[in-house]
């Protein structure tokens, strides 16, 4: 599906994953609180080339919609339709709206790659002593999958590289990030990965802040939530979505085309849940 194109230096990268969270790594929180039990992180692989065709879509989304290519797109204000985004609260603006975004979402050239970790029966089976820091384990299986990604691209076409970069979540967290990302990047940590160097263009993630108004960020954002849904419903620990709804439709589009796979199949390769029983 991806055709990147690496001519001038081997180590520029070409493709890039961006990551967004979805919950928290918190193992010390009522854990039997659906809302507090998993942890999510998405990520959604790109040439660079076609993120700049990302930015133009949204940048016109946004100055149609809100009259400003500024403002950030964030899933739960536009859900809300909170400031700077209320006049989707009109239900015929909202609908052409959605219609206009899942447009995108379809067209444009990525990949998914999934992770949900079920901190409750993280630390049930591992006690919350030995527990692995969630964020980080999701990490590793996201940096897992995105390499095993470049290595099959590699096959079909030249040897590429790709980075990483994620939405900055404070000074402590961040550091946990970095850290994580150059154990994987050493082939250590949980997941062993071997090779990094060989596909992987930088030794550091990329971190980003919010503000800084990055298109992929956004838009992984967008999707983050349905992926997480679909993941949670295929392990029988949400409800199916409504099939007419907006969510279900994003979700039909990354089922079909976006998630990562081998013969057909999604789990284990574009979808991780951990641990499983």
């Amino acid at each position: 599906m991806l055709h990147p194109k690496n001519k001038h230096n081997i180590k520029t990268p070409t493709l890039r994953m961006y990551v967004d969270e979805n919950g928290n790594y918190n193992l010390r929180e009522d854990l039997t609180n659906n809302s507090n039990r998993f942890l999510c992180l998405t990520g959604v692989i790109m040439n660079l080339s076609e993120h700049d065709k990302l930015e133009k879509q949204l940048d016109g989304l946004k100055l149609h919609y809100f009259g400003s290519t500024g403002v950030i797109l964030h899933r739960r204000e536009l859900i809300s339709g909170k400031p700077p985004f209320v006049t989707l609260k009109i239900e015929a603006t909202r609908e052409s709206f959605n219609i206009a975004l899942l447009k995108i979402i379809t067209e444009l050239k990525y990949g998914v790659v999934s992770v949900v970790i079920d901190k409750k029966a993280l630390v049930d089976k591992y006690t919350l002593l030995k527990a692995y820091d969630p964020y980080a384990l999701a990490l590793e299986y996201l940096m897992q999958r995105y390499q095993y990604w470049m290595q099959e691209q590699s096959k079909c076409h030249e040897q590429i590289y790709g980075d990483i970069m994620a939405e900055s979540r404070g000074g402590y967290e961040d550091k946990i990030t970095k850290e994580t990302y150059r154990l994987m990047y050493d082939g250590k940590g949980y997941n062993e990965l071997m090779g990094a160097d060989r596909y992987y263009s930088s030794k550091e993630i990329k971190l980003r802040k919010k503000k800084e108004n990055i298109a992929g960020l956004q838009f992984v954002d967008l999707i983050s939530h349905p992926a997480r849904r679909y993941i949670l419903a295929q392990n029988n620990l949400a409800d199916n979505i409504k099939p007419t709804s907006f969510e279900q439709k994003v979700v039909d589009v990354l089922v079909k085309s976006k998630f990562r796979s081998k013969k057909g199949k999604i789990d284990g390769f574009g979808t991780i849940f951990f641990p499983k029983k």
